[in-house]
């Protein structure tokens, strides 16, 4: 078999593949909104300018300088926006770039969850895998213009191209990732053990991509007279800080008790979240003996990273606001779950979990707050 052949086959098995989870998902994602936006009467593109949306987008449209809320755009890393930005140099208009890059970086983001459990498992089991990402309850920020689609992309690409031993492929992903978020950084660890048999010369030199990715931004904010210090503190606007790794689960547990009687709605927000942290909390353990090296260490970098950065200060009420979206990240479970399941679990878990993804997502696109 010619060598063309035999690196274009496996990438074809897996597009036909995850073909169908990706244009299902994106299927119930449109019907929803155009049921929200008919609802509303508003436009389509308008249900999904909300919350961290309207952030990218105004940061992909007048840089960070400009500010919203008198939060600090600063908050916000700048692949995705600056991505934004050069797609609609094109004269495609910036929500609607917004929206064909994450589509298309999760359609990408299937494709190496695909081959990456494919590799470390069977094809079942990555078939399987697709599907329990792609209808995941708050995967509908997967097709917002939110960043989770391509931080996604970036860290899987990572962590597949490290177990190949390509550091400059690997390099290059991490890059991504960290410029993306700063919850990139949490790839090191996994991308350092998944290169195994590679010199550590080798090891160190994938890194040079994300270090000279951060430095161009701080070269970048230095240039237009921003701060760095501001980079630090930026996450303050948020209520988050640094804090002992159980500090979250206190205030979460606390808050509640002195306030809950006369902020109920928020109450119900706070205990949701925590039942989300304690559950994902729970399955990572229970999957930390089944998970190769490279992915417990990217699970356990992305928990310390969590739980010591709630948002705990001015008495905020949800400490761990934000974990049913942050959980996307914990790409490895997918995998776990898909060779664990029996078929009939595994189709209840589609059936469940597509209703409540497009429950949530209608209640977000009506303005609700989820995530």
């Amino acid at each position: 078999m010619p060598p063309s052949q035999v690196e274009v086959n496996p990438l074809l098995r897996a597009a036909v593949a995850i073909a169908p989870s990706f244009v299902l998902s994106r299927a119930l994602l449109i019907v929803v909104s155009c049921t929200v936006a008919a609802a509303q009467h508003v436009s389509l593109l308008s249900v999904w300018n909300r919350w961290d949306a309207r952030w990218y987008v105004g940061i992909a449209a007048h840089g960070y300088h400009w500010s919203l809320d008198g939060k600090p755009s600063l908050a916000f890393f700048p692949l995705y926006p600056l991505l934004v930005h050069c797609v609609s140099l094109t004269g495609v208009p910036r929500d609607v770039a917004a929206l064909v890059l994450s589509n298309a970086a999760f359609g990408a983001s299937l494709l190496y969850l695909y081959l990456l459990v494919d590799q470390e498992a069977c094809p079942p089991a990555a078939w399987r895998a697709t599907w329990l990402l792609a209808l995941f309850p708050t995967a509908f920020f997967t097709f917002a213009p939110y960043t989770e689609s391509l931080f996604l992309l970036s860290a899987i690409a990572t962590v597949y191209h490290a177990r190949r031993g390509n550091a400059r492929v690997t390099g290059a992903w991490l890059a991504a990732a960290v410029a993306t978020r700063a919850t990139g950084l949490t790839l090191v660890p996994a991308a350092l053990l998944a290169m195994n048999g590679q010199t550590w010369r080798r090891r160190l030199l994938m890194l040079f991509p994300a270090v000279a990715s951060l430095s161009a931004y701080l070269w970048y904010l230095q240039r237009h007279h921003l701060q760095i210090q501001r980079l630090l503190t930026a996450q303050r606007a948020w209520h988050r800080a640094l804090a002992y790794p159980w500090t979250g689960f206190v205030a979460s547990a606390s808050w509640p008790v002195r306030h809950g009687i006369v902020n109920f709605g928020w109450a119900v927000e706070n205990v949701f979240q925590l039942g989300v942290t304690i559950l994902f909390l729970a399955l990572t353990v229970a999957a930390w003996r089944h998970l190769g090296r490279a992915q417990a260490a990217y699970c356990a970098a992305f928990w310390l990273l969590v739980l010591i950065s709630p948002q705990w200060l001015d008495d905020f009420y949800a400490p761990f606001s934000s974990m049913d979206r942050f959980v996307l990240a914990l790409f490895p479970l997918a995998g776990w779950a898909a060779l664990r399941l029996t078929a009939r679990g595994f189709r209840r878990t589609l059936a469940w979990s597509g209703t409540l993804m497009a429950c949530l997502a209608a209640l977000h696109l009506a303005g609700g707050w989820v995530g």
